[in-house]
């Protein structure tokens, strides 16, 4: 198990509120930096009735082998299930 950057991500929807939206996994804090900077670049300049934003402190976790190397080659990956080291579970580890 190799060791990732997490970040929460959840959905503002307009007239329906916020809801947990997934989470993304980066190599590095710069990837992450760099992974949602470029989220917000193609994003409109008015606000949509409906986006994903990212949510609460980035943490730590493990992954396996396969998927660490997946993200050598792009800044992150966004993922639509609960993240690994759920806070409601255990592991927050703030980077």
């Amino acid at each position: 198990m190799l060791p990732v950057i997490c970040q929460k991500w959840e959905e503002s929807e307009r007239g329906w509120g916020q809801r947990p939206d997934g989470y993304s996994l980066h190599l590095t804090e710069e990837d992450r930096v760099a992974y949602i900077k470029a989220y917000w670049e193609v994003m409109p300049s008015d606000v949509p009735d409906e986006y994903s934003r990212p949510c609460g402190d980035p943490f730590v976790c493990e992954v396996d082998k396969d998927t660490a190397e997946q993200l050598v080659f792009m800044n992150g990956i966004r993922y639509a299930e609960t993240p690994p080291n759920d806070p409601k579970i255990s592991g927050w580890c703030t980077i």
